[in-house]
C-alpha cells in the first residue's frame, strides 16, 4: 500500500486534471476581483455608498451613543416619576431655585473662561498654582449644580406642560407626549453640504465632548475626499426621548428649547413629523414649526414665572459656549447680526447660482473675519453652516419663504393650537398655501 500510494503521488496529472486545477483557479481569481470590487468604494458603481463609507471612515469612533445616553435618562426620569424633586416647594421657591440653577451655570462658564485665559497667559510662571483657587471654586460648584439639577428640570417641565396646557395643546385633557428633558451636553452634529449649492446632504451625530482639533480633522477629511463642504457643529437640544437640552444660563433660550424639542415629539405621531426627511422643504417646515411654538411658550412661561428675565439673547445661539469655542465676548451694541448674517446668505446664493464657487468661499471667509473683529466667534461660516442654519427660516441666516408664510399662518389663527394642528396635518409644501387661502385674514 505505501508502495502504491507512494508511485500514484508521484505520477504526473493528467491534462484533463490541469485544466480542472486552472479553471478553478480562475474562478477564485475572479470571485476575490469581484469581492475587492464590492468593498473598495468608487463612484462609479457604489454611488451615495461611497460618501457614507468616506464620511464614516472620517468620523471613526466619535459617533454619538444615543442608546447608552437614553438608558441612564429614562432611568433617572422613572426615579423622578416618585421622587418629584422640587415638588414639595412652593411656586415661588420653585422659580427661585431654577434661577439659582441658571445663575450657577453662568458662572460655571465664567470661571471656566477664567481658567482658560490663565493657562493661555504666556507670563504666567505657575498657572497649575493660579488656577487652583478658580478650580477649587468650580469643583464645588459643579457638586452642587448636579444636586440642583433633577429639580430644576422637575420644575421647568411642569411649567412647561402647564402652558401648554393652557393653550389647549392636549390629548384627552393632558399634555401629550409628556414634557421630558434632562441638561446634559448635547450632541455634536456634522454636516456635509455640496460646494455648489447649499443643501444638508448627509448628517451624522457626534461625540459631545470632544475637542476642536478632532472636529477640524473630521471636516478636513470630509472636504478631501469629498469635495464637499463640512462643518462640526453644536446642537441646542436633540429630539430623543426624554429630550436633551443644553445646560446654559440664559433661562429664556432653555425654556425656548425644551418647547421646541417637545414640539418634534408632538409632531412624531403626525404627519408633518413622519415626513421630516422626505425632503428639504419638509426638514425646514419642521424646524420651523418647532421655532415658532418654541419662541411663543418660552415667551408664555417667562411672564408667568420668570418676568425678570425677559431679555432673550441676542444670536448667534449659545449652541456650544459652555465648551469654549463658540460664545460671544464683546459685541457692538449697533451691529445687527441677522441684518448681517442675511445679507451674507443672499450674495452666497448669488454668487453660487453663476458657479462662482471659490469667490462665494472666499466672500465666506472674509464675512467670517468681520463678525469676529465684533465678537461672534464662529468657527467656520460655509456652505455646510447656512445649510444646517438655514433650517430654521425663521433665524438670522434664512432665506426660505416658509418661515414668513408660517408667521402669517399663526397670525391668522384663532390660537397657537389651532396653529399646531393645522400644520401637523402637512403632507408636502403646498399644504401650506391652502391653510393660507383657508385662513383668511
Amino acid at each position: 500500500m505505501g508502495i502504491m500510494g507512494a508511485s500514484l503521488a508521484a505520477r504526473p496529472r493528467t491534462r484533463r486534471g490541469r485544466r480542472g486545477s486552472r479553471a478553478r483557479g480562475r474562478l477564485w481569481l475572479v470571485l476575490l476581483c469581484a469581492a475587492i470590487l464590492l468593498l473598495t468604494p468608487s463612484d462609479g458603481y457604489l454611488g451615495a455608498a461611497r460618501a457614507d463609507f468616506l464620511i464614516s471612515r472620517a468620523v471613526g469612533g466619535e459617533q454619538f451613543r444615543l442608546v447608552a445616553w437614553e438608558m441612564q435618562a429614562i432611568g433617572q426620569k422613572a426615579g423622578d416619576l416618585f421622587a418629584r424633586p422640587g415638588a414639595e416647594l412652593a411656586p415661588a421657591a420653585q422659580s427661585a431655585l431654577v434661577m439659582a440653577y441658571s445663575d450657577g451655570l453662568g458662572r460655571m462658564d465664567r470661571l471656566q473662561r477664567e481658567i482658560e485665559r490663565v493657562y493661555a497667559d504666556p507670563a504666567e510662571v505657575d498657572p497649575q498654582a493660579a488656577a487652583a483657587p478658580l478650580l477649587a471654586e468650580l469643583t464645588a460648584l459643579r457638586a452642587q449644580q448636579e444636586a440642583r439639577r433633577p429639580a430644576a428640570e422637575w420644575i421647568l417641565e411642569h411649567q412647561v406642560a402647564a402652558v401648554l396646557a393652557d393653550e389647549g395643546l392636549t390629548v384627552a385633557g393632558r399634555v401629550w407626549p409628556p414634557v421630558l428633558f434632562q441638561f446634559t451636553e448635547s450632541p455634536n452634529y456634522l454636516i456635509v453640504s455640496p460646494r455648489d449649492h447649499i443643501l444638508v446632504e448627509r448628517g451624522v451625530y457626534l461625540d459631545p465632548t470632544m475637542d476642536v482639533a478632532q472636529m477640524e480633522r473630521i471636516e478636513d477629511a470630509v472636504q478631501a475626499d469629498l469635495d464637499r463642504s463640512a462643518l462640526v457643529d453644536g446642537t441646542g437640544g436633540f429630539s430623543s426621548y426624554p429630550t436633551m437640552v443644553l445646560a446654559y444660563a440664559d433661562l429664556a433660550w432653555v425654556i425656548d428649547t425644551i418647547a421646541h424639542e417637545w414640539t418634534h415629539t408632538y409632531l412624531m405621531f403626525r404627519p408633518l413629523g413622519w415626513r421630516y426627511s422626505s425632503s428639504r422643504a419638509m426638514r425646514t417646515l419642521n424646524e420651523t414649526v418647532a421655532s415658532i411654538v418654541g419662541a411663543e411658550i418660552a415667551q408664555r412661561v417667562i411672564e408667568r414665572y420668570y418676568p425678570e428675565r425677559l431679555n432673550p439673547a441676542d444670536w448667534p445661539r449659545p449652541l456650544s459656549m459652555r465648551r469654549g469655542w463658540l460664545h460671544r465676548e464683546v459685541v457692538e451694541p449697533d451691529f445687527q447680526f441677522g441684518e448681517f448674517m442675511r445679507k451674507t446668505r443672499l450674495e452666497v446664493d448669488r454668487l453660487l447660482a453663476a458657479g462662482e464657487v471659490e469667490q462665494a468661499e472666499a466672500y465666506m471667509a472674509a464675512q467670517r473675519e468681520i463678525l469676529v473683529a465684533r465678537g461672534y466667534v464662529i468657527r467656520k461660516l460655509n456652505q455646510a453652516y447656512f445649510a444646517f442654519h438655514g433650517s430654521y427660516a425663521v433665524g438670522p441666516a434664512a432665506t426660505d419663504p416658509l418661515g414668513a408664510k408660517l408667521r402669517a399662518l399663526l397670525r391668522r389663527s384663532a390660537t397657537l393650537a389651532d396653529f399646531l394642528h393645522t400644520v401637523a396635518r402637512f403632507v408636502d409644501p403646498a399644504d401650506l398655501d391652502a391653510a393660507l387661502a383657508w385662513h383668511t385674514p
